[in-house]
């Protein structure tokens, strides 16, 4: 499963106010060329969710979900502000 820090929690639901988005709306990574996106979905029935502070901010289908299993979802300085970073998780054997 894709590991969403704290941080990253907190972008996502500061993205839906940002875009205005509907109530019971989320965020969903697509696959887009060779890149993930973000784009504002429904919630379906066998969707992973994370919610921050009680609103669904981020919803995976479960292809994408094993697709991302070894991914993290993170927060990182930019000049321009801080940016949603998506990376693969390090291996942790020898």
């Amino acid at each position: 499963m894709l590991t969403v820090t704290p941080a990253a929690l907190e972008r996502l639901s500061r993205k839906l106010v940002y875009k205005k988005a509907a109530e019971g709306a989320a965020l969903r990574f697509v696959r887009a060329r060779k890149c993930w996106r973000l784009k504002l979905d429904r919630p379906r029935p066998d969707d992973a969710t994370f919610t921050h502070e009680g609103r669904r901010v981020l919803v995976l289908d479960q292809a994408v979900a094993e697709a991302m299993a070894a991914m993290t979802l993170s927060v990182h300085s930019t000049e321009a502000g801080p940016r949603l970073r998506l990376l693969k998780n390090q291996d942790t054997e020898g």
